[in-house]
């Protein structure tokens, strides 16, 4: 059956619900169901309000993403496929209506869960409460689905950083902590007597890992219910070839990394560790394929590692450098980087105005040496799960959800990158004094 195609078949008429559709994982999980999979009956996005704009305006603008501008083309009636559905994943029932809650009860098929707090200096309590509470949420509306086929959670490679570094298996990891004992403490106690009293939290890197280590092992208790996958990511990348080359909503952590390395700001970074790149689109159809893998296998969890181990970042590093560095001023390390925010402040205070480019870099120096010692360490990733499921795969389905990191070109990969339009880089003279010229 070399033409056949197991993905479209399972697909067809199936009826999904997504959270954090507002995200990079879930605009590219939207984007790509809308484009490849027609098929689908409906897509329900749970969308909540954010900061001074509403839902209505969320949603009036979220098919503007250029993501979207290909299956625009290709599917011109595709809004007849969403339901918006208001709601938030920390409020029971998700917060959702009634007659919301009833219509995924009776309909849903499969539950794709990629919201988080993804904040890597966020304080234990609000990522509890938004990675394992928000999680529950959402699992105990799957739970009582009358249709439902699997529960899809979508996690990070680095959930077991600075407790087990060496090795990540495709399994639950270990975590000394129960996590509703986190859950119970996280409603009973303030910010600061949770930071005090939950002395296992110190030895991840941050509280962001080690939540998703809590929720993995939360929904690894849980697995007798329905079936669940958990799909690891590594740091999300631009895309490789999907819906075209080079999309991401923001410039990648990586990418900042080895710029402000470039600056002399970063350091000390382990050179034989691999990147763990993932282009976004290999990640969304990872997550599709393991999909219909996990509703077909045997036992009711599969955890699969979306990740290569190379190439390492030091290989990275090189190309970054030939690709990004035409900057004559790049000896003064930091020093540059550091005398230009200096000087676009006193710029700014003498018309009048407040700097602010001086604690953006004090900013920037804290986001960078948390990154740093959360992403940038050595990690051997275990790729059974993912590598068995892209060797079953005949060549209509691997042409269709393309996933295999092996196969990648990372120097032309790396190179794209510098291709795209770019936001202000300090790196760059000229465009430093264009942007002074302008304030």
């Amino acid at each position: 059956m070399k033409n056949s195609n197991r993905f479209l078949d399972y697909f067809q008429g199936k009826c999904i619900f997504i959270t954090g559709c507002t995200g990079c994982v879930g605009l590219a999980l939207v984007e790509k169901l809308l484009r490849s999979f027609p098929q689908v009956h409906k897509i329900c996005l749970l969308i909540r309000p954010k900061r001074s704009k509403n839902v209505s305006t969320r949603i009036l603008n979220y098919f503007d993403n250029p993501i979207f501008s290909v299956m625009k083309e290709m599917h011109k009636d595709y809004l007849e496929k969403i339901i918006w559905m208001d709601g938030d994943i920390v409020k029971p029932n998700l917060g959702l209506s009634q007659e919301n809650l009833d219509y995924i009860y009776n309909n849903v098929n499969i539950f794709y869960h990629s919201a988080a707090s993804v904040k890597l200096v966020d304080n234990l309590k609000n990522s509890i409460i938004n990675n394992i509470y928000g999680t529950e949420m959402v699992y105990s509306v799957a739970e009582a689905c009358k249709k439902i086929e699997c529960f899809m959670h979508v996690s990070t490679i680095f959930c077991s950083h600075g407790f087990s570094r060496s090795v990540l298996k495709e399994q639950i990891p270990q975590n000394p902590v129960n996590p509703d004992r986190l859950l119970e403490m996280a409603k009973s106690m303030s910010i600061n007597e949770l930071e005090e009293n939950c002395k296992e939290s110190k030895n991840w890197s941050n509280n962001y890992v080690f939540t998703k280590n809590a929720t993995e092992n939360h929904l690894g208790n849980k697995k007798d219910n329905i079936k669940i996958g958990i799909v690891r990511v590594g740091c999300v990348m631009e895309s490789y070839k999907e819906p075209y080359p080079s999309w991401l909503i923001n410039e990648n952590v990586f990418n900042v990394i080895l710029k402000n390395v470039l600056n002399g700001i970063a350091f000390n970074i382990k050179g034989n560790a691999s990147a763990y790149c993932t282009p976004i689109d290999l990640c969304i159809n990872a997550l599709i394929a393991s999909t219909y893998d996990t509703t077909h296998y045997t036992e009711n969890l599969k955890v699969y590692n979306v990740a290569t181990n190379r190439p390492t970042i030091n290989e990275i590093y090189k190309i970054f450098v030939k690709e990004n560095v035409k900057d004559p001023w790049l000896i003064f390390g930091s020093l540059k980087y550091r005398f230009l925010c200096h000087l676009k402040d006193l710029v700014l205070e003498m018309s009048g105005k407040r700097g602010i480019f001086v604690r953006e870099m004090e900013k920037m120096d804290k986001f960078v040496e948390i990154a740093r010692d959360g992403l940038c360490d050595e990690l051997y990733c275990h790729t059974e799960n993912l590598d068995e499921l892209w060797k079953n795969l005949n060549e209509s389905e691997r042409e269709l959800l393309f996933f295999n990191l092996n196969d990648i070109d990372f120097e032309k990969y790396v190179k794209s990158w510098f291709k795209m339009e770019k936001k202000y880089n300090p790196l760059d003279p000229t465009s430093t004094m264009l942007h002074l010229a302008k304030l």
